[in-house]
């Protein structure tokens, strides 16, 4: 069954307050397995690809992971927190091959529409897979769900019943998802600014009023700052043009009600960003081929594509979609889940 989120095109006009309606695409038979998803609930995602065949991307995300492409990762913890995600049910979902080296799902199994390949590897969860399960030692505590055959060692194991030659049901539409999350990058972007930021000693600060709060922060001051402190409740979007970034840690502080939850990063134009330190702050890059190096991300991280080794952590979802809406009409696939784009409170 497929179902769809109208998120209609907003108003450019800062002051009028905006909103998305709640809308719900029932399944086809209600059941205590249906739930609410939000495309926020999302950890990491990419538009493209996590990692490479060469280099499988290190470290591990606390939350629900995707990609709309192949993901490789190797040393790797996936959805080591059970709690976040909390209206994703499964670790992962992607719309490729599935290569896991050296590491572990903790929680929730994955969903891939290609392949699934294991080396000293373990699942926790059920295994969908649009392809065939491939690999050599390691474990699967689940079920597994294959389009195609299993073509592994006796040293793999698999706790639960093992079903080949089975159609693949993607639970809901990456494409869509992505789409989603560029539409609201760059709508973000065009929303006229809302107020100025003052550079203190390389300290950006910036004075949040009212729902929404948009700063165009030029790419050199963001670069040479060492912080960015927020002060005052709402939504806040911090705008920074530039298609080459690279940035160290920087120190996000948050006062007067603000947090990182309501607070978005939008890299709108980077086409290459390279991270590497710590970052408080939910960050957009639907566009850039990002390195995130080694540090740790506190909060939701989209990039164009995404390789490296640093490590991002679940915090909760961005509250702000509700007037930072995307213009975009989202088709989600419904496999006994229901998609809903809704407003938050933190």
């Amino acid at each position: 069954m497929h179902g769809r989120i109208k998120i209609t095109t907003p108003s450019p006009a800062p002051a009028r307050a905006l909103f998305i309606s709640m809308c719900t695409c029932a399944a086809a038979a209600a059941s205590p397995a249906h739930a609410d998803i939000s495309v926020w609930d999302f950890n990491v995602f990419s538009r493209s690809t996590i990692g490479s065949q060469g280099q499988g991307y290190g470290s591990d995300f606390e939350g629900a992971s995707g990609s709309v492409q192949d993901a490789y990762f190797s040393n790797f913890g996936m959805k080591t927190v059970m709690s976040s995600s909390p209206s994703l049910p499964a670790a992962f979902y992607g719309g490729g091959n599935f290569t896991l080296n050296s590491g572990s799902v903790n929680s929730g199994g994955m969903y891939a529409a290609g392949n699934v390949n294991l080396y000293n590897a373990s699942i926790s969860g059920d295994v969908h897979a649009g392809g065939s399960l491939n690999g050599s030692s390691g474990s699967i505590s689940g079920n597994l769900f294959l389009g195609g055959s299993r073509n592994t060692t006796g040293s793999l194991t698999i706790s639960g019943a093992v079903s080949t030659q089975t159609p693949y049901a993607a639970p809901l539409d990456l494409i869509g998802v992505s789409n989603y999350f560029h539409q609201t990058s760059s709508f973000a972007a065009s929303l006229a600014p809302t107020t100025n930021y003052t550079n203190q000693w390389g300290q950006i600060i910036i004075h949040a009023a009212g729902e929404r709060t948009i700063v165009n922060l030029s790419p050199t001051d963001y670069i040479n700052a060492w912080g960015i402190r927020i002060d005052g409740a709402g939504t806040v979007v911090v705008n920074v043009g530039g298609t080459t970034i690279s940035t160290g840690s920087k120190t996000w502080s948050y006062e007067g009600g603000a947090s990182s939850r309501a607070t978005l990063l939008n890299f709108y134009e980077a086409t290459t960003l390279t991270l590497s330190g710590g970052h408080n702050v939910n960050i957009l890059a639907t566009q850039a081929s990002t390195t995130f190096s080694s540090g740790v991300i506190n909060g939701t991280l989209v990039a164009g594509s995404l390789q490296g080794a640093g490590q991002v952590n679940w915090v909760g979802s961005f509250t702000g979609s509700s007037v930072i809406p995307s213009p975009a009409t989202i088709p989600f696939m419904s496999a006994g889940l229901t998609m809903i784009c809704r407003r938050r409170r933190g």
